[in-house]
């Protein structure tokens, strides 16, 4: 264009934030940031917003996700939904307390 408007600065944000995200799992071994990542507080917010333009998404809301970008965040294994991990993890630390002890009064 004559005078090289920039039309992709949210590519380009997208692409930087993921190549950070990639670089957090190459060093925890997950894509689960902190939403309050003191590290990288805008890291914590783009995951967080990944997570809900998805969610969006997924409700046929409009959306700033695109089926591109869902696939190279499942490349890298994104998660999702982290509050179902969560979920999970602690109704199973339940079932082994309550397998220990005989009850479920924690």
């Amino acid at each position: 264009n004559e005078i090289e408007f920039d039309w992709c600065v949210n590519d380009e944000t997208w692409q930087k934030r993921y190549d950070e995200l990639k670089a957090f799992k190459a060093r925890t071994g997950h894509c689960r940031v902190p939403q309050n990542f003191a590290e990288n507080k805008a890291l914590g917010r783009w995951v967080d917003n990944q997570r809900r333009q998805y969610k969006l998404m997924m409700e046929n809301k409009p959306s700033q996700m695109t089926l591109p970008r869902i696939n190279t965040l499942n490349e890298i294994e994104f998660d999702w939904c982290v509050n179902d991990e969560a979920w999970q993890k602690r109704y199973d630390e339940l079932k082994a307390f309550k397998s220990r002890t005989g009850h479920c009064r924690v």
